[in-house]
């Protein structure tokens, strides 16, 4: 008897999270896919980098030279990997990839992460000032704080434009491995955390990681759903907050106070391990992330 309870106890949590896990997955992907294919398009055009020269005056202000402005372009636009593509493309100073690499953790994937944290109740102009506020903010500290006699060159290779065919095969590939790798992502963290909730983890959790959360400024039932999103991120976890947001888990509050902090620091884990694999200094691009966090968080608070 206490084997068939448990069992159902597991089987329930499972079949009631599948059907919500792929209705978001399918929502997201309705993003991101049009998203990537339109930037895909631009960059093969040439648009992004008129865009790039455009905003090369600005790349001046955090210590850095106009080919830096098609990196920071290119990740806000798409994600992490296509700016360290293009880094890898153009020869940088260690201390210019270092600057670039904050920025682009702290303002990447702008349009998708943007709507998503719209549709978990906090306002889209707002989050996208929060981004551009702490890249900037960010970019000016690592420019201030990081020696200017950096020699060290971090050795690009050379670009080559693919045809176009090649580019929308490569396109193509991306995006089916990216539609398996966020529908297994979504569901599996749905099952997840209704498992958790079942089996009473969730509040343990919450106890444990509150007390951390405490001077970050977040309550302690954000617990959860911070540490999937430094896990998996804002996208991919996104679905969970809105689950939590459904079922009134979270306070639309509470809500807004979490993606103020995440919407500058997320995916703690595999962004930043990207960029550190490329030579990149941990403590740079992962304390000011944590910090700025903080200071949007506790600004929210004190202004509302």
């Amino acid at each position: 008897m206490y084997y068939k309870r448990t069992a159902a106890r597991l089987t329930d949590p499972v079949r009631r999270a599948i059907r919500p896990a792929l209705k978001t997955a399918v929502w997201l992907l309705s993003i991101m896919v049009p998203v990537s294919f339109t930037v895909t398009l631009l960059q093969y055009w040439g648009v992004l980098q008129y865009i790039a020269e455009a905003l090369e005056p600005v790349c001046r202000l955090f210590g850095l030279r106009g080919e830096a402005a098609l990196v920071i372009v290119t990740t806000a636009l798409m994600n992490i990997y296509s700016g360290i593509a293009v880094i890898q493309s153009i020869p940088f100073t260690a201390r210019e990839v270092c600057i670039m690499a904050l920025i682009g953790l702290l303002a990447h994937n702008l349009i998708v992460e943007t709507i998503v944290q719209v549709k978990t109740g906090s306002g889209g102009i707002r989050m996208v000032m929060v981004r551009f506020a702490g890249a900037a903010a960010g970019g000016l500290f690592l420019n201030w704080a990081l020696p200017v006699n950096e020699s060290v060159v971090m050795h690009g290779m050379a670009s080559s434009h693919l045809p176009f065919l090649d580019v929308m095969q490569n396109w193509l590939t991306g995006t089916l491995w990216l539609t398996f790798k966020l529908v297994c992502i979504v569901v599996s963290l749905n099952i997840l955390q209704r498992i958790l909730d079942e089996f009473g983890v969730m509040s343990v959790l919450a106890r444990w990681v509150s007390p951390l959360l405490r001077p970050l400024g977040l309550p302690a039932n954000t617990s959860f759903l911070w540490i999937v999103a430094n896990v998996v991120g804002l996208a991919y976890g996104s679905a969970v907050l809105i689950e939590h947001r459904k079922e009134n888990k979270i306070s639309a509050k509470d809500a807004d106070l979490l993606n103020h902090h995440i919407a500058l620091s997320h995916s703690l884990l595999e962004d930043t391990a990207l960029y550190v694999a490329i030579g990149v200094g941990l403590g740079w691009i992962t304390l000011p992330r944590i910090a700025l966090a903080a200071v949007a968080v506790w600004m929210t608070r004190w202004l509302s």
